[in-house]
């Protein structure tokens, strides 16, 4: 992801950075994100997603901050919105597929219907988004898109409603519960134990973790991930951010040819909840029951480092994938509409 410049105090940004809006019979202003806001921050997100699922970002590092932008009456936060590149075409990618920039906004439950609140931290949003795009590679046009759970209503019918934004995807959020947490005991015997052995693969495959990545291993998953997903390429920044990732791994089932047949990784999020990204398999290795071992091996390790559940997302017309997932133990727990616009 683009690095961009950090702000702290209120001296610090230029004036078009700050903008105080009348809102009904309240005024509230816009700005980046400070250091200060982390306690105004968490009250935020404590009544944003209380009782339901939201998608929201968290603000990252500072130098991330640019991209933050917070809406306050006083000292209270009523809004939040942040843009973050997604991914960037390679200039020898097909010319009708595009960068694509995502942006999340989130208001207080009760400002949900603010239509001059949600619209002006839209447009700040947008501008930032047009600001990112020049750094983007001239070889391909870019889409500006945001993704909401269905319990996001208000939110996503607010820019479904506006004619410049149309329907990118629809994909579940799945969710696997582990009956119960491992012992201490189990936990340190599944360090030692022999991967082939436990979690054997089809005859001619072999085991490949990854705990980090160098240059080379990770031009190499570039490929690999382009040639799966050429529309939405991960893009090296953005596989460098989840690498770094708390408790970030990666599982390969390997040909006889030592190629990489089938893929996953994992992270930890919250301390709690093992997110799976990333599972793929070759054209030529599948119907194989390679993601299946993939899948055992993921959630058994996941287990092991303390998790009550894992998590992924899938396409809602990925009907091989939703088989493998559910065979897996996985549930539906609600989808995630995303819409996009050209930038």
């Amino acid at each position: 992801m683009p690095s961009h410049s950090t702000h702290s105090t209120n001296s610090e940004f230029p004036k078009e950075d700050l903008m105080t809006m009348q809102s009904h019979t309240t005024t509230f202003s816009i700005r980046h994100f400070r250091e200060s806001d982390f306690p105004a921050l968490g009250a935020f997100y404590n009544q944003t997603a209380e009782g339901r699922r939201v998608t929201f970002w968290w603000v990252g590092e500072p130098e991330n901050w640019a991209n933050v932008y917070c809406a306050f009456e006083g000292d209270k936060m009523i809004a939040k919105g942040q843009v973050d590149v997604f991914s960037i075409m390679p200039a020898a990618a097909d010319p009708s597929n595009k960068h694509r920039i995502f942006f999340n906004l989130k208001t207080l439950p009760e400002r949900e219907s603010d239509t001059e609140l949600v619209g002006a931290m839209y447009e700040k949003l947008k501008a930032r988004a047009l600001e990112i795009r020049t750094n983007l590679p001239n070889t391909h046009g870019t889409l500006l898109g945001f993704g909401n759970y269905v319990e996001e209503a208000a939110n996503t019918d607010y820019f479904a409603s506006r004619p410049e934004f149309f329907p990118l995807k629809r994909q579940y959020r799945m969710c696997h519960e582990f009956a119960e947490k491992p012992s201490p005991n189990e936990g340190q015997q599944a360090e030692t134990t022999d991967a082939a052995a436990a979690f054997p693969l089809p005859e001619g495959y072999t085991w490949r973790e990854f705990d980090a990545l160098n240059n080379e291993q990770a031009d190499e998953y570039l490929a690999l991930d382009m040639e799966i997903w050429p529309a939405t390429p991960i893009g090296a920044e953005r596989l460098a951010e989840i690498v770094s990732r708390p408790g970030w791994r990666m599982l390969q089932a390997y040909d006889s040819e030592g190629k990489p047949a089938a893929s996953l990784m994992y992270w930890v999020s919250d301390g709690e909840t093992g997110e799976i990204e990333e599972v793929l398999t070759r054209a030529a290795h599948r119907r194989r029951g390679l993601a299946s071992a993939l899948l055992t091996r993921a959630l058994h390790e996941i287990r092991n480092l303390g998790c009550e559940e894992a998590e992924l997302d899938v396409e809602v017309r990925n009907e091989d994938a939703l088989k493998v997932y559910h065979a897996a133990g996985f549930e539906v727990v609600t989808e995630e509409h995303r819409y996009a616009e050209e930038l």
